[in-house]
């Protein structure tokens, strides 16, 4: 299996127009195989050190960044100074509690969803804010 996805991960690099061999897809791999779906860039140098990946921080940033603009990764809207990276780049809906700085994933129907927002909005009004990003049509699909 691993094989398989290594020729996924590849393939998606290369529609990209980036490098589908070397670190840039053993980064994406370590990513993908995350444990934790939400990271910021120093958490993820912290987590390519870990794996033994040598590339510097700011090549890693750099690198996600990529991801990121070309639908590898998805980009979050938070309330952070760091920008927060989701591993999952399909479309899904995400709750942040800013108490906390956790990020749940939300993979549930437009319906669950508005469902979840109404009981939200009743049990804390005025506590809750909604963001909604429309994506570009056409530009990288990762969840809002």
């Amino acid at each position: 299996m691993p094989h398989a996805v290594d020729a996924v991960l590849q393939d998606e690099l290369r529609r990209a127009g980036l490098p589908c061999r070397g670190p840039t897809s053993r980064l994406l791999a370590l990513l993908r195989a995350s444990e934790e779906t939400h990271l910021t860039a120093p958490e993820i140098a912290e987590l390519a050190a870990e794996a033994g990946l040598a590339m510097p921080p700011a090549e890693i940033a750099r690198q996600v960044e990529a991801f990121a603009d070309h639908g590898l990764l998805g980009r979050l809207p938070t309330t952070t100074a760091e920008p927060v990276f989701d591993t999952q780049p399909e479309p899904h809906f995400h709750l942040i509690y800013e108490d906390t700085a956790r990020i749940v994933d939300l993979h549930v129907s437009p319906e669950t969803l508005l469902a979840m927002l109404r009981d939200a909005l009743a049990r804390r009004p005025g506590g809750v804010e909604v963001v909604v990003v429309m994506r570009r049509e056409g530009g990288p699909a990762s969840g809002g």
